[in-house]
């Protein structure tokens, strides 16, 4: 497992477009607009000791496809990747996961670079999208190595993820915990049962929905309090470029906008004495929320299952990354 939080990074986020927004049958805003990658994004290039890091979108396009340009890559280097997505793929490219993945596989091998620069070396990518370290991470170092011939590791999350105010100095966003939380959250992400397996079993003590209806419904109208008013910050924004929407948070929000990913954080992290909740929202410890893969240790067999699996619930219409 390599030291993430010191090193260098190279940010890339996977942007929507009009053509996989056509393929998808929604709209869904652009990152520039959508405040909860946004929380990702600023965060993360918010390194200590090193001035901001740039971001680099991509995006499915019909016409023609931009690579992401790796020349600027050194051997320190961790590739970080945010974007929306579930176990088995990155929603902005498309709703056919086997060619969501070429198209993945091709945004990072395009202009030649990556493996110019990482040959005789190794590869590490670390997936800021929710659910990923339940299978995508698997398949994008199985299929990445094969394309470039180089030993790549990807870490994903076992969750739904959010943008925290450990971002920034881990390099990891961070997770909620399979169980209740992941009901409170996305409804149709797991039924009322298996939630409450799934926390009850962890807590090591009975915890059912019911019995617990008051203190969440007041947790879940203190978080919404919290999102609006991430949302009314980015309203307020002009830009129309990742970037540069970074860049007038920065300027012209950033300590209202940190008050409030502090805020959440906090909110989320103290939610078992929070009203009387009783269980965890988030992993406590980052090293529990995340699963690392080396390409060696995927098979083609495992790829081909986990691109012909359905699109688990909530589904790509929702923004799962909070």
């Amino acid at each position: 497992m390599r030291e993430i939080s010191r090193a260098p990074r190279y940010i890339a986020v996977a942007n929507s477009s009009d053509d996989s927004n056509k393929d998808w049958g929604f709209t869904r805003p652009p990152v520039y607009q959508d405040y909860a990658l946004l929380k990702v994004l600023f965060m993360l290039r918010q390194q200590k000791y090193r001035s901001p890091a740039r971001v680099h979108p991509f995006q499915y396009d019909k016409a023609s496809l931009t690579p992401l340009d790796f020349s600027g890559l050194n051997d320190n280097h961790v590739i970080f990747i945010a974007g929306h997505g579930d176990s088995n793929g990155l929603y902005a490219m498309g709703p056919n996961r086997v060619r969501g993945m070429r198209r993945l596989i091709s945004f990072l091998t395009g202009d030649g670079n990556l493996k110019k620069r990482r040959q005789g070396k190794s590869i590490t990518i670390v997936l800021l999208s929710c659910r990923a370290g339940l299978g995508l991470h698997k398949a994008l170092a199985r299929e990445l190595a094969e394309a470039i011939k180089i030993e790549v590791t990807v870490v994903g999350a076992l969750g739904f993820t959010f943008g925290s105010a450990n971002t920034d100095e881990t390099g990891f966003n961070s997770v909620l915990i399979k169980g209740i939380p992941w009901w409170m959250e996305y409804e149709k992400s797991i039924t009322p049962g298996d939630a409450e397996k799934e926390t009850s079993k962890r807590e090591g003590k009975t915890i059912t929905i019911a019995g617990k209806q008051k203190e969440i419904d007041a947790f879940k109208k203190g978080k919404g309090k919290l999102e609006d008013a991430l949302i009314d910050v980015v309203d307020k924004l002009t830009a129309a470029e990742v970037n540069a929407a970074l860049d007038e948070i920065q300027a012209k929000h950033r300590d209202r906008f940190v008050e409030l990913v502090i805020m959440q954080s906090s909110y989320y992290m103290t939610s078992r004495a929070r009203g009387g909740l009783g269980f965890d929202m988030w992993f406590e410890k980052i090293p529990n929320a995340y699963q690392w893969v080396n390409s060696s240790q995927v098979t083609d067999d495992m790829v081909t299952s986990l691109l012909s699996a359905d699109w688990p619930p909530p589904g790509p219409g929702q923004s799962l990354t909070r």
